[in-house]
């Protein structure tokens, strides 16, 4: 309906006459002239007033139907640029879901380097600490020979011992023997000893019994010659008392008496003494005789703790010997036993030995030859790891630049929606504003008709009217001079529209630089949003400005302002293009 209504417009614009085309009538004619010229001219005028409105009305239209299609074919390359947009997004998702699988990949190989260097460090420590228990089982085996070798000294000390303790036990014995014999010898000694006592004191009691008798005797006969000295000295004094007259007599008496008085004395120190002498001797003899009875208790006792240890020391000796015999067996069956043992364990660690010092060989080189083997494993895979993670670094950093460009990508989507939103709203009211541009070119068309039936019968009154020629003379050069302040206006719009223009190359410049530092900086989506920016921008202006255009009374110079800017749009999307291509192949030579 609009296409038709579009080529029909078209076809009445191309039949119409451009406005302006009339010759200007001169002013500086007569008054009959002009007067005549304005009789003849005054509907004719009118006429071209409304013809002249009625091809503004029609340019309009058509101005409004190519702004109408200019939206359309803008929203054509905004759903352009946004499947484009979403096919880069695509793309970049998939390259990102690429790199991402080939980070997981290699964070996977990472991962299982990483378990194949942890699996050969913790074999390479098992086989240390293999290594380190076969020497501490080498060390435990030389500290076992060490101990059956101090042992197998120890038992040859033991035995050397063993023989020393015999031979003391042999000289004990023999000394006991000897000792035995001496008791034996001392007990028959005592024996003969006791007999020699025993006949010592029969014959001291037999002594005793006699010097007894003896001095019995004698003190008997002392007692009575005491007693005979005694009647002679009581004699004597009684002489002495008889004859008290003569003094020889008396001094012979007095010298006997003296002389006997002495001998008393004599004997009776004699007698005393004898008594002293005999109670000594008895004394004595009692002391001799406990004495020997002691000697004789003492002997016999001896005897006895002598025939006792005697027995005692038997005894002893026969317990001895049965024990040295025990000792001396069960020490030859013990050393036997032990030199098996010995030589078993000797032979035994000695292949031990062997066959450790063999293993141990071969552990040792094979845990070197294993050792070197890891070594270079571990400086490959230091090296594969450093790679790797050089890799991940990158892969972390595209991943990041990609997130960020996937968040900037997410706003442009929403910006995009957003724009999409606005231009539809504004497509809306561009329907809005074209149906009701439609009603009123309905309506104009009504006044077209309207107007055309009263040209109709202005021109059959023009033939009847003659006069007034002067007023409508004067009402033309109000409307020449109405038309040139139209010109003067159409020319201000045009200077106007070459300013705007101008202002859209700067812009469009300004935003070609901005493209440029973003593809420099690989910021595309920036450009896009800023693009889009741009044309919804441009869109916001030529749907805010309708009033404007509607104004001009010609519409060409915002038409090719937008074909301009479109093939500036197009010529951008070409340089984007390549620049991600570029970009995309460096990436992949990566």
């Amino acid at each position: 309906m609009f296409a038709k209504l579009k080529k029909k417009i078209a076809e009445e614009a191309a039949i119409a006459p451009r406005p302006g085309g009339a010759a200007r009538i001169p002013r500086s004619g007569s008054k009959e002239s002009v007067t005549s010229v304005g009789a003849d001219s005054g509907d004719d005028f009118e006429k071209k007033m409304l013809e002249t409105q009625l091809q503004e009305m029609r340019e309009q239209s058509l101005n409004l139907f190519q702004k109408r299609d200019e939206i359309d074919e803008l929203e054509g390359f905004q759903q352009q640029e946004i499947a484009k947009v979403k096919h880069m997004l695509l793309k970049k998702e998939e390259s990102l879901s690429k790199t991402e699988q080939d980070l997981e990949a290699r964070t996977r190989e990472l991962a299982n380097a990483k378990e194949v260097l942890q699996d050969a460090r913790n074999e390479s420590s098992g086989l240390r600490r293999e290594l380190q228990e076969l020497q501490q089982r080498f060390s435990g085996l030389e500290a076992q020979r060490d101990e059956l070798m101090t042992a197998e000294t120890n038992a040859e000390n033991k035995i050397a011992a063993l023989k020393l303790r015999e031979q003391e036990l042999q000289t004990v014995i023999q000394q006991l023997s000897v000792d035995l014999q001496n008791a034996r010898v001392a007990g028959s000694g005592c024996e003969k000893r006791l007999e020699m006592l025993q006949v010592e004191h029969e014959s001291l009691k037999v002594e005793y019994e006699q010097h007894k008798q003896k001095m019995t005797f004698e003190f008997a006969e002392r007692n009575k010659l005491t007693e005979q000295l005694q009647e002679k000295v009581s004699s004597l004094e009684k002489k002495l008392e008889r004859n008290l007259s003569g003094d020889e007599h008396v001094q012979e008496l007095l010298k006997e008496k003296a002389a006997l008085e002495q001998k008393l004395d004599e004997t009776r120190q004699q007698l005393l003494t004898d008594r002293t002498h005999h109670t000594e001797t008895v004394n004595r003899s009692e002391t001799q005789k406990k004495e020997l009875e002691q000697k004789l208790q003492i002997a016999t006792e001896a005897l006895k703790k002598s025939e006792e240890a005697a027995a005692e020391q038997e005894l002893k000796m026969q317990k001895l010997q049965t024990e040295l015999e025990d000792e001396r067996h069960k020490l030859q069956q013990e050393i036997l036993s032990e030199k098996r043992q010995y030589d078993q364990k000797v032979t035994g660690l000695e292949s031990q030995i062997a066959a450790l010092e063999t293993a141990w060989e071969f552990d040792k080189t094979a845990t070197q030859h294993r050792i070197s083997q890891l070594e270079k494993e571990n400086e490959n895979l230091n090296g594969s790891r450093e790679e790797y993670e050089s890799s991940l670094k990158k892969q972390e950093s595209e991943l990041n630049r990609l997130k960020s460009e996937l968040s900037s990508r997410e706003t442009v989507s929403v910006e995009i929606a957003k724009a999409l939103e606005e231009t539809r709203k504004q497509r809306e009211e561009l329907q809005e504003q074209v149906s009701h541009l439609t009603s009123l070119i309905k309506e104009k068309d009504q006044l077209i008709d309207e107007k055309c039936d009263m040209l109709q019968k202005q021109k059959e009154e023009l033939k009847q009217l003659s006069q007034g020629q002067t007023k409508r003379v004067n009402y033309h050069e109000a409307v020449l001079l109405q038309i040139h302040q139209l010109r003067s206006d159409v020319e201000a719009s045009n200077h106007r529209a070459v300013e705007k223009e101008e202002m859209a190359r700067k812009e469009i410049d300004e935003l070609k630089l901005q493209i440029q530092e973003c593809l420099l900086a690989r910021e595309q989506e920036k450009n896009v949003s800023e693009l889009e920016e741009s044309t919804s921008v441009l869109n916001d202006k030529h749907c805010r400005s309708p009033e404007n255009h509607v104004v001009e009374q010609n519409g060409e110079v915002a038409a090719a302002d937008i074909i301009k800017l479109q093939k500036d749009n197009r010529e951008l999307e070409q340089q984007i293009a390549e620049k991600n291509k570029v970009n995309w192949n460096s990436r992949k030579s990566r």
